[in-house]
Formats: C-alpha cells, sequence, structure tokens
C-alpha cells in the first residue's frame, strides 16, 4: 500500500501540472527563474533547520551539561555511529562525507539527478553524527541538502535535463548562504567548487538564491555576524613577511591533513566488507577517547562544529598553550570521524584548525615582542582562510568569506598573501584536489578544472573500440591462449561479473605457458623463480594470478586523444575506457593501433 499512494499523486500531478503551466504561459526560463527564488527559500529554511536539529540532539546527547562525563563523552558517539553507520550502509550510502563530492558527481556526470532519499537521509545522518560529538561540520551537508532539494524540485517540474542540472548549484549555494552568513562566498563556493568555473552562466541564478536563502535566515535567527571578531590594524608594513610565514606554515598542514586523511580512508576500504557499517564507530571511539582526554586535561572540547572555541581563538581568549593543543586535537579528530565514513563535513574544521593555528603565531610574535602591537584574533582569521585555501582548495571563496566576516578591506591584503602562498604550495605537494581525491578513492572520475576536451578537438570517444575482445578471471590460460590466436592486439581487459577488474598481456600468458611451474614466471615470494616449486596444468589453471589488478592505467571518452596518447606510452598496449562514475564499467578500449587505423581511414575519406 506505501508505494501506491506517490505513484497516484505522480499520476495526478503529471496531469495537472502541464495545463497549469501552458495556462500560466511559463516558458521553462521562467519557470527555472521562479524555481531560483523558491529553491533559495526552501533550501535556506532546509540550512536553518539543519542548524537548529544539531543543537537539539546535542542538548539531548550531552543535556546542555559544561561537564559530561568521560564514559559519556566516550560512549555517545560510539553509540550513536553504530546506529548512523548502518543506515549509511543500508539505506543512505550518499550520505557519507560531507556531501560536496557527491554534489560535484551529479552535476558533472549525471544531469544533476540526485536521490529523493539523498537529501533526508542526509538531514537525519548529519544532524545524528554532528550532534553526538564528532568533529564536523554543516555546510557541506547543508549545500548537498540544498542541491538534492533543486534536483527533486526540477524533476518534479519536468524541466529539461540541463535545466535540472543547473538547479543543483543553485541550491548549493543557497544552502551554504544561510548556514554560514555569507552570501557572496557562497555563490562563489558553488561556482568555484561544485561547477569549476566561476564565468557567468549561472552567476545571476546562484545570487539570486543565494540571497533569498541568507535573507530567510536572517529573519529566523537574526542578522548578528557568524563571529565577533576585532578590529585589524597592522602595526607596520613588515608584519606582511610574518602573515607570509604562516601562509607557508598552512600550506604544509593542509597538504598533511589532506595526505592523512585520504590514507587513513584508504586504509579503511581494505577492511572486510561485513565491518562497512561498523567502520563510522571506529571513528566514534576515537573522537570519544580524545574528547574525554581534553576535558580531562581541561584543555577543552573538538566535539561537535566547534563554533565557540572558534570565536575565543578570534577574540584573543586563549592560551598559546590550548591554541596549540586545540589545533593538533582538531586535526586528528576531523580526520578520524571523516575517513571513517561518517556524514558531515570539513568545511567548517578546517577554520578551526586555521582559527587556533593562526592564533598561536599571532600570540607567539606578541609575546616575543617581534611585533608588540599584533592582534592574535586578526592572525586567527588569517589563519581560517589560509588553511581553507589550501585544504579545500577555494582562494576565492576564502577571501571573499573572511572579508564578509570582518567587512574589513585592511584585512584583505595579509589575506590574499597568506591564502596564495598556502594554495599553491598545497598544488605543489598535493596535485589533486582534497574533494577529487576522494572521488577517486570511490572509482570515480571527474573532469579536473580545465581538463575538458577542447570542442572541435579529437577525443577518445571518437577513436575508440566500443566491443573490445575481454577474457574472464575464471578463463584458463590454455583458454585464453587459444582465442587470442584469432584477435590481434597484445593486451586485453579481464573481467570478473561484467565489470573490468584488470588487464592482461599475451607476453605473461605466453610466457606461464612455456614455464615448468607457475613459481618460474611469479615465484611464491613475489619474486622471479624463488620459492618451492607449484606444478600447474596450463588446461586447469585460471589467469586471475597473471591479472594486473592494481596500477593499471585508464582514459575516459571526454579526455582529449593527447591525454590517451600519453598514457600509451606507459600501458602494456592498451587502455581501457570507463565511466567517470565507475571505473569498473569498461566502455571500449584504445590502443596505438586503432588510432592508426581511425586516421588512416579518416584520411582516405
Amino acid at each position: 500500500m506505501p508505494r501506491r499512494i506517490p505513484k497516484k499523486i505522480a499520476a495526478v500531478w503529471d496531469k495537472w501540472l502541464p495545463p497549469i503551466l501552458k495556462k500560466l504561459r511559463l516558458e521553462e526560463h521562467r519557470l527555472f527563474l521562479g524555481l531560483t527564488i523558491v529553491i533559495g527559500l526552501l533550501a535556506g529554511l532546509m540550512a536553518v533547520l539543519f542548524r537548529l536539529a544539531i543543537d537539539e540532539v546535542n542538548a539531548l546527547f550531552f543535556g546542555g551539561l559544561e561537564a559530561p562525563s568521560l564514559l559519556r563523552l566516550i560512549m555517545i558517539p560510539t553509540v550513536v555511529s553504530l546506529f548512523t553507520g548502518f543506515m549509511l550502509w543500508k539505506y543512505f550510502p550518499e550520505a557519507r562525507g560531507s556531501g560536496v563530492p557527491q554534489t560535484k558527481t551529479a552535476y558533472l556526470l549525471r544531469d544533476g539527478y540526485i536521490q529523493t532519499r539523498t537529501p533526508i537521509g542526509k538531514f537525519l545522518m548529519g544532524a545524528l553524527t554532528i550532534g553526538a560529538g564528532h568533529s564536523m561540520g554543516r555546510e557541506g551537508p547543508s549545500a548537498q541538502i540544498g542541491a538534492g532539494l533543486a534536483s527533486i524540485l526540477g524533476r518534479w517540474f519536468k524541466l529539461s535535463p540541463q535545466s535540472i542540472k543547473n538547479l543543483v548549484p543553485v541550491g548549493g549555494a543557497a544552502a551554504i548562504g544561510a548556514a554560514f552568513n555569507t552570501p557572496i562566498a557562497a555563490v562563489l563556493f558553488a561556482l568555484e567548487e561544485i561547477v569549476g568555473n566561476l564565468g557567468g552562466a549561472l552567476l545571476g541564478s546562484t545570487v539570486l538564491a543565494s540571497v533569498a536563502a541568507t535573507v530567510l535566515a536572517r529573519s529566523m535567527l537574526g542578522d548578528e555576524a557568524v563571529f565577533d571578531v576585532p578590529e585589524y590594524a597592522m602595526s607596520h608594513w613588515t608584519e606582511l613577511l610574518a602573515f607570509a610565514a604562516l601562509g607557508v606554515i598552512g600550506g604544509f598542514v593542509s597538504v598533511a591533513f589532506t595526505k592523512l586523511l585520504l590514507r587513513i580512508r584508504k586504509l579503511m576500504f581494505t577492511l572486510p566488507d561485513w565491518s562497512e557499517p561498523l567502520r563510522p564507530a571506529i571513528g566514534g571511539l576515537a573522537i570519544g577517547l580524545l574528547a574525554a582526554f581534553m576535558a580531562w586535561q581541561g584543555l577543552g572540547s573538538v566535539m561537535g562544529v566547534g563554533h565557540d572555541s572558534v570565536d575565543d581563538a578570534l577574540n584573543g581568549k586563549l592560551a598559546l598553550k590550548v591554541l596549540l593543543v586545540l589545533g593538533v586535537a582538531k586535526f586528528f579528530a576531523t580526520i578520524f570521524s571523516y575517513a571513517t565514513g561518517n556524514a558531515g563535513g570539513i568545511f567548517f574544521p578546517s577554520l578551526f584548525i586555521g582559527a587556533t593555528l593562526g592564533g598561536a603565531m599571532g600570540t607567539m610574535l606578541q609575546d616575543s615582542g617581534v611585533f608588540e602591537a599584533a592582534v592574535p584574533g586578526a592572525y586567527a582569521l588569517v589563519g581560517m582562510g589560509t588553511l581553507f585555501a589550501g585544504i579545500i582548495r577555494a582562494p576565492m571563496t576564502s577571501v571573499f568569506m573572511i572579508f564578509e566576516l570582518t567587512q574589513d578591506y585592511k584585512i584583505v591584503l595579509p589575506l590574499m598573501i597568506a591564502n596564495m602562498i598556502a594554495y599553491t604550495i598545497s598544488r605543489r605537494f598535493q596535485r589533486i584536489p582534497l574533494y577529487h581525491a576522494l572521488l577517486v578513492q570511490d572509482r570515480i572520475h571527474i573532469p579536473m578544472p580545465g581538463k575538458t576536451a577542447v570542442v572541435g578537438r579529437w577525443s577518445v570517444k571518437d577513436v575508440m573500440t566500443h566491443e573490445p575482445k575481454t577474457l574472464s578471471v575464471t578463463t584458463t590460460i590454455a583458454e585464453a591462449l587459444e582465442q587470442m590466436k584469432e584477435w590481434p592486439g597484445i593486451c586485453f581487459p579481464v573481467m570478473r561479473e561484467d565489470k573490468l577488474t584488470g588487464v592482461i598481456t599475451r607476453t605473461a600468458l605466453e610466457k606461464i605457458a612455456a614455464a615448468k611451474d607457475l613459481h618460474e614466471t611469479t615465484g611464491a615470494d613475489g619474486e622471479d623463480g624463488d620459492g618451492p616449486a607449484e606444478k600447474f596444468d596450463p588446461a586447469t589453471t585460471p589467469i586471475e594470478p597473471l591479472v594486473m589488478q592494481e596500477g593499471w592505467l585508464h582514459t575516459h571518452p571526454d579526455h582529449p586523444l593527447e591525454t590517451a596518447l600519453e598514457r600509451l606510452r606507459e600501458s602494456p598496449g592498451i587502455l581501457p575506457v570507463v565511466s567517470r562514475s565507475n571505473t569498473h564499467e569498461l566502455l571500449g578500449v584504445i590502443s596505438l593501433e586503432n588510432v592508426m587505423k581511425t586516421f588512416t581511414y579518416k584520411k582516405s575519406l
């Protein structure tokens, strides 16, 4: 019965909507504009409700206690993560993490399609996770919730796929503007990070939605600034050198944060499949133990969003020791929360780490007498932007966000200097941005900014073979060699249940078939010819041990042909062409012979 109700509602909606729109003479571009305002208001409302829900959950679990018991600090995030881990595994797999990578994927690869259950799951699981004390932010989840609402409304109103796609960053910008009370920075973040292009097509729509959402949020929560920021004044121009040094330190801290998060997340993926719903609880236990230690030592809290601690750092209310310990603790707490698969973002935690880092540097400069007039709060503010630029890789968003928080032009110059230094160092030592790297770990490959094929030039899809010859991991060595007699080529894709698992070369098969035993080519201990001999029969031995399952190169249909040719030089003979949303989905192959045949054919025409 429950499934019939949505179908009936959908049928009525499909029957009455088109005549109504026709009667109102609403063309799609006008409907899109109207939906932009509606989405802005709804996304703003959901961002406000999400913030209130987190506060209510936190009050429920910790009862507004100034000093919760150590046992409560340990047990609450662990037990809650057992529940949310199961729900994320069973019902809301797209609601893990911050939501920004998933929103980018929906925009770039799925024409803006986001499942209806995703924003629902993000709201519920995010509120429980952050409210229970995980060191995660609400801005990224708010963006995914807003983008999900936009995608749902676009489908309800039967918009074209392109219009639905364009609504996704509109909803994301609106939600971030309401969540952080920075409408300009929200627009820049949506264009810079989700769209990957600050140019014009969606600028007006995102501005309109962000303003509508921010106005709604301010009417509900008040018009006060997010932080009580001190007034900034530079004592001497040489103080810019100190801000430059802060940029250098922030850049390397950003690289360390990104690399460690990715490494621990990769380690989580190596655990058995049955442990997937339990992994968030590992992060919950780590957060609980860390929070209990901090409370025992009286060094503050790293649980939850951490707004109050950032406010104290900005106003110089924290001692140097507390700033340093809080920064280090938040660094590891955020990594463990995120890498273990919980629902929450790294937007605000990066600001928290930056505020404590900058505040500590400002305090040391002031105490040392190098710049006696240095304001630690100003360094904390610049540190926030510096870590954001280094970790999130959105330098323009960072500058405008801090400016919106301060409304002070005097902070912009040191902020730009520190930001660009941190951004440059981060790009130099961590080539792939964090959000892209997270998707790569999930075997989703979205185009890098500026790396898409140029219109009018050759791309992989123009020359690839769409129906390549493949082998199965269960195919025996003898069968594979027999099949290869009829196939040209020196390398072939290998499948496992219709999923690409790796590649195998003709040379490897011929070499093993000519050997007396399996270890003549592989070795029992992974070394050539070492270890005890293991007799085998090519007629019954499958090819799976010979398949190159790690480190094989691949390409995507929209890659420029130059990219494929560069990778072909380092490949064993072919490049599998795979889907960006799933690298196990084989779309075809490309080889040098295939390229030459294609161009010879084109030339003959």
